[in-house]
């Protein structure tokens, strides 16, 4: 009895081991199985990553070319604006006289002739010229005006027309307006002027867009530009 028991007990034992070695042998072909499933996931995500950083590269290089096409495009067009832009002056230019921003003129007002220095205004419709003591009086019918120049010659001229002038506080200054000839370099003009007191500014003379239209072209940064002061010899057409 006790030596069936033994017996029983051994194959008990025997199976026991037998069971342990499979699972142990199922357990480490698993293990196995997911090494190797590891390892070609992790070569599949290397290869995919390989191919993300190929099309990244791509698309960098793609982008820089695009980004300099741009700036070729756009150094194109600036540097077409700027030919237009300098044909454009060229035109401008062309047969005009490029003054400074004050210049010497001659004036011509028929019984007397000055020299003084005329500053040059693109903002000015009209040129204008110091005056006081400004007077109307009739001559043959006709509308004069008296006034006292800035070197206190007194001379008489036909009245033109009036002007209003704008100023900066809005209102607006009737002046009285003439024809006078005036110089500059080698352009002899005959202008109409309006007449305003002008002894509390640098300038006596000024020269506006009547003048400056068709003829010159003002360089801001430049004075003189059409010589120093010339003697007086002036020779325009009579003024009235």
């Amino acid at each position: 009895m006790m030596r069936g028991l033994c017996l029983l007990l051994s194959v008990f034992i025997l199976g026991g081991c037998i069971a342990t070695r499979q699972f142990q042998e199922e357990t480490n072909q698993l293990a196995a199985q997911a090494a190797e499933q590891c390892s070609n996931t992790q070569a599949r995500m290397d290869e995919q990553f390989a191919a993300q950083n190929k099309m990244l590269k791509a698309l960098q290089r793609e982008t820089k070319a695009l980004q300099q096409d741009a700036k070729d495009r756009q150094a194109m067009i600036v540097a077409a604006s700027a030919e237009q832009s300098c044909g454009q002056l060229r035109k401008s230019l062309n047969n005009k006289t490029v003054v400074g921003a004050v210049e010497w003129s001659q004036i011509d007002y028929g019984s007397h002739q000055s020299v003084a220095k005329a500053r040059m205004d693109t903002g000015a419709t009209t040129s204008s010229i110091s005056a006081r003591n400004i007077s109307e009086f009739e001559r043959n019918g006709e509308r004069w005006v008296r006034f006292t120049l800035a070197d206190d010659e007194e001379v008489s001229l036909k009245l033109v027309r009036y002007a209003n002038i704008r100023q900066a506080s809005s209102e607006k200054d009737k002046r009285w307006v003439v024809k006078l000839g005036i110089k500059l370099g080698n352009i002899t003009q005959i202008a109409e002027f309006t007449l305003k007191d002008r002894s509390h500014l640098n300038y006596d003379v000024l020269v506006g867009r009547n003048l400056l239209k068709d003829l010159m072209v003002v360089d801001v940064a430049r004075r003189y530009v059409l010589g120093k002061k010339p003697e007086l010899a002036i020779n325009v057409p009579p003024t009235h």
